[in-house]
């Protein structure tokens, strides 16, 4: 009998996953718990594509990979602000995952300037394409044209990675 509770518990936890939230719920809630006091609402979706990056995913992308890298923060009104605009990106790419992370240091070595946060990555083949930090002028909220200006630049760099980049024919 208590081999047959001992089972029952075990596939329990291999079916809820031990209780570990996924890095797209656990990004959802981290960003939304804020929506308060001072800071700027983000609302994301449970099945979002953000996946948590270690040092070690992101300086493999750094050095052999393709894709998007967001260093952020959220406790941050800048990086909530570029969130905002990543999603609007993603709803309207074919970009499956944004490597997420909220270490500077990670991508530091990479560029040659001072990293802040926000700053978003284009990597493809192991070589920076293109990277952009902060938001448009360092707003924090952003006017419509400048939002325009921002989905635009993430854009530009997610169809790059995505090698489904446009002629003027397009």
């Amino acid at each position: 009998m208590k081999f047959k509770y001992l089972l029952i518990v075990i596939m329990m936890l291999l079916v809820t996953g031990c209780g570990n939230e996924s890095d797209s719920i656990k990004f959802k809630n981290e960003y939304e718990k804020y929506n308060k006091d001072g800071y700027i609402d983000v609302f994301i979706d449970e099945d979002n594509i953000f996946q948590y990056a270690s040092n070690e995913k992101i300086k493999e992308i750094m050095e052999n990979g393709t894709g998007v890298i967001f260093i952020g923060g959220s406790q941050n009104n800048l990086s909530r602000s570029a969130i905002n605009v990543m999603i609007k990106v993603i709803e309207n790419t074919d970009i499956n995952v944004i490597h997420y992370s909220n270490d500077v240091s990670s991508v530091s070595e990479y560029i040659d300037e001072d990293v802040d946060i926000p700053v978003v990555l284009f990597v493809i083949e192991g070589k920076i394409d293109s990277y952009h930090m902060g938001t448009i002028n360092d707003k924090e909220e952003l006017s419509n044209d400048e939002e325009i200006e921002l989905y635009n630049i993430y854009l530009d760099g997610v169809h790059k990675v995505l090698n489904d980049v446009c002629d003027e024919r397009c």
